[in-house]
């Protein structure tokens, strides 16, 4: 049913978001290929962003849970760009939650992992804002 809805998800959110949530439910347990993998975690990221432009946290954190376990075992080397773009929205949506502990966590993996300057100013400066709304000024300055 999900894969059947979701050729119609690019133009309504609101049958993506229904898409993922059925290939999701479909996922547990699954045995999976490679390229199924990855395309679910991509769906996932899509469904995360259009929870989190409708400010639904909670919802938007399941859809990233499930694209992380939707991820290769050696994610950061064979799925970087995926890899990066979930572990930034969990932090994103882990400091919109007041979630400080996951924030922390999906930030020590992504500065552990990152290839370039570039590809860490994101994560950067949610930790200068988590610092900052931490009263840790200086240490924010320090980064």
């Amino acid at each position: 049913i999900g894969r059947s809805l979701l050729q119609y998800g690019d133009t309504d959110p609101a049958v993506h978001v229904l898409a993922v949530d059925q290939i999701n439910i479909s996922c547990e347990g699954a045995a999976l290929s490679s390229e199924e993998r990855s395309s679910f975690a991509k769906i996932n990221v899509t469904a995360a962003k259009f929870a989190i432009a409708a400010s639904s946290f909670e919802k938007a954190r399941s859809y990233i849970d499930a694209g992380m376990i939707l991820l290769e075992p050696q994610h950061w080397e064979k799925q970087y760009s995926l890899c990066l773009q979930l572990h930034e929205m969990s932090a994103s949506v882990s400091y919109m939650h007041g979630d400080v502990r996951n924030m922390s966590i999906a930030l020590n993996e992504i500065m552990g992992n990152v290839k370039s300057f570039e590809d860490g100013l994101r994560s950067s400066s949610l930790l200068v804002k988590l610092l900052a709304s931490s009263s840790h000024y200086k240490e924010a300055m320090s980064n």
